[in-house]
């Protein structure tokens, strides 16, 4: 086992269970640490650390890749709408699951474990969960397998892909139109010297090539560069390219 993979061991698991019903103090005084700080030196020495936001113990690598938004944006929609109305005083979960569309509080309880989910009584809200590893049976992995090769009913599955194609629409934008989002024209400033060399094309091409550069205000040698820059980073001298702009 890597010395940086986290351990699971029964007295991590035990912590980490604590850490949903009572606060860091309390459970370090049940297990017989002097303070939270010895326990946070124990569970370090497994490679994990306290997440303040969570109030739980998670492996180190995940602090790391933590994003910086709030994870509730990369939650489902009806996810992130459960976990914001537990935010509220005084939180009534039979009105929230009524309001979300549930039978009953313990309804909304399943749905939330089903996308990874669980109650947590300290922090009084649902919490991602961490540390468990379900063992499933070979009829439920079948099954779960022939569920996801279906596509989702529920909308709320699409919005983590809408959401990236949406970050990214600027890239989707210039693959499909040869533009960007706002309309411009890439440019590039090349190193080197200026030297005049034939180019043979059809008319028809040269035609074109000169009404975009009047209609774009950009001079043909500049068309022919970017044209040539965009050719070669797109069919393998990317890396090539990349080095020759930064000079």
């Amino acid at each position: 086992m890597s010395d940086n993979k986290p351990i699971y061991d029964t007295r991590v698991r035990k912590i980490i269970e604590l850490l949903k019903f009572m606060t860091r103090d309390e459970a370090a005084q049940k297990l017989g640490y002097k303070n939270y700080r010895s326990l946070d030196m124990y569970m370090r020495r497994k490679n994990f650390k306290y997440d303040s936001e969570s109030g739980q113990y998670v492996p180190k690598e995940n602090i790391a890749d933590k994003l910086k938004k709030d994870p509730k944006s990369y939650a489902p929609t009806k996810v992130a709408s459960i976990i914001t109305a537990f935010e509220k005083a005084n939180a009534d979960p039979m009105m929230i699951a009524k309001q979300e569309g549930f039978k009953d509080h313990k309804e909304m309880a399943e749905y939330m474990a089903k996308r990874g989910y669980e109650w947590n009584a300290y922090k009084g809200n649902y919490v991602k969960t961490i540390g468990k590893v379900e063992e499933k049976t070979a009829d439920e992995v079948i099954e779960e397998t022939e569920k996801n090769q279906s596509l989702p009913n529920d909308i709320d599955e699409y919005i983590p892909f809408i959401r990236f194609l949406y970050e990214k629409r600027d890239d989707i934008y210039q693959l499909l139109s040869g533009t960007k989002e706002d309309g411009t024209i890439p440019r590039y400033v090349v190193p080197g010297l200026v030297r005049t060399k034939a180019i043979y094309m059809s008319d028809m091409v040269a035609k074109l090539t000169a009404e975009f550069s009047k209609e774009k205000n950009i001079t043909q040698r500049e068309v022919m560069e970017g044209a040539l820059i965009e050719y070669l980073k797109k069919y393998g001298y990317k890396r090539e390219v990349d080095a020759l702009l930064k000079n």
